[in-house]
Order: C-alpha cells, then structure tokens, then sequence
C-alpha cells in the first residue's frame, strides 16, 4: 500500500501511462529504451520490481528535442510536467503522467506529479578526465541550486558543519531567475553531442557514472517483455544492468525494499 492505495494499482496505472506513451512514439517516430529498475524489473522479475511505484526511460536527445516541441500533441488522458510547461516542477527533465491520478511527493513544497513515466534524456559524455569531472561538479552544483529553487527535497535536520554551503546555494539560487536556472541545466547537461562510438549516459540520474556506457551497449535495441508488453531495451541489456547496479539479479536485504519515494497522498482519480 502507498498512501492506502494498493501498489499494483499504481503501477497498473504507471503501464497504462507507459502504453500510451510508446503510442505516441511510435506515431512520431520517436526512439526509446527502458532504463533503471524498469528495466531491471523486466529482466529479474518479468515485470516492476514489486515495491517499485513508477516507471523509467531514456530518448536520445535529439529525439527528446522534437519531443519536448510535441507535448501540446499528446493524448488528453496525459500530463507533461517540463520547467517548459509546469512553473513548479522540481525536475529538469520531463515526466508523464495520468492526467486524472494524484501522487504528491513529500518535499519541501509537495509535488502532485501524478502516477506515470520518467522521461530523462540520453546525452553524449566526454571519457574520464578532467572534462568529465567538471562536468559532474557543474550537474551537482545545478542539481542543488534547482532543488533549492523549487522546494524539490526531502525536509531533513542539516549538520551544523555544512549549513554555511546551503545557505551559499540558497543565495546564489535566489539571484537566478527559475527559467534561467532550468536552461542552464540543460545546455550543460546536453554539452556534448552523442555519437555511435562514444559514450552516453542519462545524466539527469542518480548512479552518476554508473549509468555511463559505450553507445553501443544502447544501440538498436531489442525487445524487452515488461508487465506483459513488448518494449524497447538497450542491445546489451546484462552489459547495462551490470554496470548500473553490479549482481543485478541479487535481491536487496528486506530493509531496502522500497522505493525510496516519500509519498503524502494519493488518488486514481
């Protein structure tokens, strides 16, 4: 149970928004692939991991450029919330969801992002160096400062040793206009364009880079079986798994069970 809804109830709703979604795709000749624990619950478990509650994907950035230009064109049963389209998302990337559902995070400000699909965008990343390392010093610095912007995290006690560093940030933050803030995300985030003998990543993730392969792990794809669809996956499915998350098919201790989402309500409308 989330917020007394059953867990597969919401994740039934999550694969109606996933279904629909790959629709539209297709109808646009947009290019996809599962990701993160959607992908490892396809691979390990023939479905969602079964505490899992939302679902993840990738576009290549120039796909998720036209897509991004085609929102106002999905089905009216869905919801785009993009710092393009929604003044109080917290997120810099796109996410998809029932238009008619309610799931409120708890942060700061609590989020209704209803129950859906992350859409993160899948950029080219310079090899290990001096590039790479600025690069991630910057995506942490904006992460932070986009967090702070819109209420975007979990109210928690801060050490007293560290509380100078967010007050710094929380200066910095309120100088920036919110559209500037998002802008600069993304031109960051996208520096570097993806090419087929690179590397890539979704760099908007948590796993850093983890979640950094060879383009070719991506590739064409294959098809996936997810919760009893036919989806796209990266070619070398194992190859990313294990590199995102090691033993892949080892099960957590029961005590991280969860998804890790601090849920306040929910509604499937």
């Amino acid at each position: 149970m989330v917020a007394g809804v059953p867990l597969a109830r919401i994740q039934q709703r999550a694969f109606a928004v996933l279904g629909a979604l790959v629709d539209f795709f297709q109808a646009h000749a947009i290019d996809y692939y599962l990701v993160g624990g959607t992908l490892l619950g396809a691979v390990r478990h023939g479905g969602f991991i079964p505490w899992d509650d939302d679902i993840d994907i990738v576009v290549p950035r120039k796909d998720y450029r036209r897509l991004l230009g085609l929102l106002d064109r999905l089905p009216p049963t869905l919801r785009a919330i993009h710092p393009s389209t929604d003044a109080h998302t917290p997120y810099p990337f796109l996410v998809v969801s029932d238009r008619h559902s309610r799931w409120v995070v708890d942060y700061a400000h609590p989020f209704d992002r209803g129950i859906g699909v992350d859409v993160f965008p899948l950029d080219g990343v310079p090899p290990p160096g001096m590039r790479r390392r600025l690069l991630r010093k910057s995506i942490a610095l904006l992460r932070s400062m986009t967090m702070n912007k819109q209420k975007g995290y979990y109210l928690r006690p801060v050490p007293p040793a560290q509380r100078w560093r967010f007050a710094l940030v929380a200066l910095a933050t309120s100088l920036v206009p919110r559209a500037l803030l998002f802008a600069m995300y993304d031109r960051v985030v996208s520096s570097l364009p993806a090419s087929s003998d690179g590397l890539v990543g979704n760099l908007y993730g948590l796993y850093g880079d983890r979640e950094v392969v060879p383009a070719q792990v991506f590739g064409s794809g294959k098809s996936l079986v997810f919760h009893g669809g036919s989806f796209r996956a990266p070619a070398h499915t194992e190859t990313y798994l294990t590199h995102v998350y090691g033993d892949f098919r080892q099960l957590p201790p029961l005590e991280r069970r969860n998804s890790g989402h601090r849920i306040r309500a929910v509604s499937l409308g």
